[in-house]
C-alpha cells in the first residue's frame, strides 16, 4: 500500500475511534444491524472515500447500520483518472450487500460537442437521449464516437456521427432541409440477426424497417459475426417501402466475433475492458462488431439501478446476444417509459414536447399520467396515454398506419461488396454499477 493511503487510514482511525473500527484497510461502523457496500473500480486499487472519509482502496466493503443515515456519498479517486462520485440514497437491509462500481475514466479522455443549426432553435440529442435546444454545447462526453440528430418542425430530421477527443471541443453544424415525403427501407437477411447501417448509422437488427429516410440513394451496409459483410446502394422514393434481404455469404476463417447486448431498462451505460462503448438502446440491441477473440470484461451502468459487471470469453464466428436486466435501486420515486414504432425513426412527443425519435427511453419522470404522440412523414399520428409508476420503466410501441396503402417493392439489382476486416477492433465483453 502507497505511504499516502497509509497515512490517511492513521488519520482516520485517529478520528473515528469513538464510532468505527479500520480493519483490512476498511471501515467498520458501530454495532447493530448492518448492511454493506461492496464497492469496486475499474482499474483497481483508486482510493475510496465513503462520506468525506477515507476507507482504503478498491475493492473496498463498508459495513453500515440500516438505521443510520439513508444518503451516502461515494468518492472515488486515482492518479490518471477523473475523480468519479456518487451519492446513495439508500440503506441496505441487514445482511444485504449493494454493489458499486466505478469505471474511472482516464483524465483529458472526455470532451464536449458543440451543436449549432439553421435555423437555429431545434432541437438536437445525444446518442439519443439530452435534448437541447441549437446552439448547445454538450460538455463531459467521454471519448469515442456519439450519435447527434437535430430535429426542427417542418424540416428533415439530421442524423450524424460525431468523434469526440479528450479535451477537445468538436463542432456539429446541421444545415435542415425543409421536410419532403419520406420513404422507408425494410431490411432483412438470411440468416435474420444481421446489423444493419444506413448511411453509416447503425439502425438495428434484421428484419427490421426503417423509416424517415429522406428520398434518394442510400448507403446500406450488413454484417453478422461468421459472415461476410454485405453493402449496396438502395434507392428510397417517396412513399414507398423498399425491401431487401440479401443471402450472406459464409466466411470461411473469421477472425472476430459479434457482441449485442440489450439492457432492460435502455439507457444503460456500456464500458468494455474499462472503456467507455456506448449507450444500450430501445428496440434494439447495441452491436459490438470485430471483437477480438479472448477474455473480456463487461460492465453496465444507469442512474436508479445498480451497476452490471461481468466477464467472458469470445470466440471467433461466434455471435453473443446479451439481455441484461438492470436491478433498480430501491425506492426510486422516478420512472420512466421505453417507446418503439414500426417504422422506426417517428418524432416523439411527450405531453407535447419533442424528446427524440423512435426507439427512445426517456426516464426520471415523476409519476403520474403523460401523453405520447408519434409522427411520422407518410403516416398517421399515433397516441397513447401512459400511466408511470415509481420505479418503472414502462413499455410502449406503437403501430404506424400509413396515410394511404405504401407501395411495397424489391429493390432492384444493388451491387455486392465482400469487404475485408475493418481495422475497428473493439474490446467487450460483459459486468455491474
Amino acid at each position: 500500500m502507497h505511504r499516502t493511503a497509509i497515512l490517511k487510514i492513521i488519520l482516520v482511525a485517529i478520528f473515528c475511534i469513538p464510532v468505527c473500527v479500520i480493519a483490512d484497510g476498511n471501515l467498520y461502523s458501530s454495532p447493530g444491524d448492518q448492511g454493506y457496500f461492496s464497492i469496486h473500480s475499474i482499474p483497481a486499487s483508486a482510493d475510496v472515500y465513503f462520506d468525506g472519509v477515507f476507507i482504503g482502496e478498491t475493492p473496498a466493503m463498508v459495513p453500515v447500520t440500516t438505521t443510520g443515515t439513508q444518503t451516502h456519498t461515494i468518492r472515488i479517486t486515482m492518479a490518471g483518472y477523473d475523480p468519479w462520485e456518487t451519492t446513495y440514497t439508500e440503506n441496505p437491509r441487514a445482511g444485504q450487500t449493494i454493489t458499486l462500481s466505478a469505471a474511472l475514466v482516464p483524465a483529458s479522455t472526455s470532451g464536449g460537442i458543440l451543436v449549432t443549426s439553421s435555423p437555429s432553435g431545434a432541437i438536437s440529442t445525444l446518442d439519443g437521449s439530452g435534448a437541447q435546444t441549437t446552439p448547445f454545447t454538450y460538455t463531459n462526453v467521454p471519448a469515442g464516437t456519439h450519435g447527434i440528430s437535430v430535429y426542427l418542425s417542418g424540416y428533415q430530421t439530421y442524423y450524424g456521427n460525431v468523434v469526440v477527443r479528450g479535451g477537445e471541443i468538436t463542432e456539429v453544424f446541421a444545415g435542415l432541409s425543409p421536410v419532403v415525403t419520406s420513404g422507408a427501407l425494410a431490411a432483412g437477411s438470411d440468416p435474420a440477426g444481421a446489423a444493419v447501417q444506413v448511411d453509416g448509422i447503425y439502425r438495428g437488427v434484421t428484419p427490421t424497417t426503417v423509416g424517415n429516410l429522406a428520398p434518394g440513394q442510400h448507403s446500406v451496409t450488413l454484417f453478422k459475426s461468421g459472415f461476410q459483410e454485405w453493402k449496396g446502394n438502395v434507392q428510397v422514393d417517396k412513399g414507398v417501402v423498399t425491401t431487401i434481404s440479401p443471402t450472406l455469404v459464409k466466411d470461411p476463417q473469421p477472425v472476430y466475433g459479434t457482441v449485442s447486448i440489450t439492457s432492460i431498462p435502455a439507457g444503460a451505460d456500456v464500458y468494455a475492458d474499462g472503456l467507455y462503448m456506448g449507450e444500450t438502446r430501445t428496440g434494439s440491441p447495441l452491436v459490438f462488431r470485430e471483437v477480438k477473440p479472448g477474455t473480456h470484461s463487461l460492465l453496465l451502468t444507469r442512474a436508479g439501478y445498480q451497476d452490471y459487471s461481468t466477464s467472458g470469453v469470445i470466440r471467433a464466428g461466434e455471435n453473443y446476444d446479451l439481455v441484461i436486466t438492470l436491478v433498480a435501486v430501491p425506492h426510486q420515486e422516478m420512472g420512466g417509459v421505453t417507446i418503439e414504432s414500426s417504422p422506426s425513426g417517428a418524432e416523439v412527443f411527450l405531453d407535447n414536447a419533442y424528446r427524440g425519435l423512435t426507439p427512445l427511453s426517456v426516464d426520471t419522470l415523476p409519476p403520474g399520467s403523460y401523453h405520447v404522440l408519434l409522427r411520422l412523414s407518410g403516416y398517421e399520428d399515433w397516441q397513447s396515454v401512459v400511466n408511470v409508476a415509481p420505479g418503472q420503466q414502462v413499455p410502449l410501441n406503437g403501430l404506424l398506419t400509413p396515410l394511404q396503402q405504401q407501395e411495397h417493392r424489391q429493390a432492384g439489382a444493388i451491387p455486392l461488396v465482400i469487404f475485408g476486416s475493418l481495422a475497428l477492433a473493439i474490446a467487450i465483453s460483459i459486468r455491474k454499477r
